[in-house]
């Protein structure tokens, strides 16, 4: 492994001081109500510099979404647990992470696009449910990326409709969702 340069040393630290201080006015006074330039002084850099590193305000709340979704689909991988387990502790932590940063996570649903979309959690599901398969706890006859798909859109469906209704809680919710998808609808199988 290389060292890295001190250029690129310096390249690292100046990306992570513009993070930073955009996340903790982002915290403090909201994502909207936090300009670019307050950023920029609040780092102590031009705003040429913030534009190098970050393309947008979005980009920096994306680069948090990936650190975090990241660290989450990393806590879901505990192999002493069952499938089951490992996903509700996943969508539990997710859940939390949504409702602790409601406005940054908001921001991060509605920039779900795109080239640079963030494939992490994904990856994260597909991971646990790959295993579960294996492990002959989940039906292996479908393929893993589209269960994993169709968590994902079950999660964001519910982060959606819990952020715009304001009301109702997001991890009993996701519970229950959970529990659809291992249980089924119907005792009788269905035909596609």
């Amino acid at each position: 492994m290389s060292e890295l340069s001190r250029r690129e040393r310096k390249k690292n630290e100046t990306r992570e001081k513009i993070f930073s201080n955009a996340m903790q006015l982002f915290r403090s006074q909201g994502f909207s109500a936090t300009s670019v330039e307050q950023i920029t002084q609040k780092a102590d850099v031009g705003k040429g510099t913030f534009y190098n590193y970050f393309p947008t305000k979005e980009a920096v709340v994306k680069e948090f979404s990936k650190r975090s979704w990241q660290n989450l689909s990393n806590r879901g991988r505990q192999p002493s647990l069952g499938t089951r387990q490992r996903l509700s502790a996943l969508l539990q932590d997710w859940a939390e992470f949504m409702i602790k940063d409601r406005e940054i996570a908001w921001v991060t649903i509605r920039s779900r696009e795109g080239a640079d979309y963030d494939m992490s959690l994904h990856y994260g599901l597909l991971a646990i449910l790959t295993v579960g398969q294996q492990n002959g706890e989940i039906n292996s006859e479908y393929d893993p990326s589209f269960l994993a798909e169709s968590i994902e859109g079950m999660m964001v469906q519910h982060f959606i409709r819990w952020h715009v209704s304001g009301s109702g809680d997001l991890r009993e919710e996701l519970n229950h969702a959970l529990a659809v998808f291992f249980n089924g609808l119907s005792e009788k199988k269905w035909e596609a």
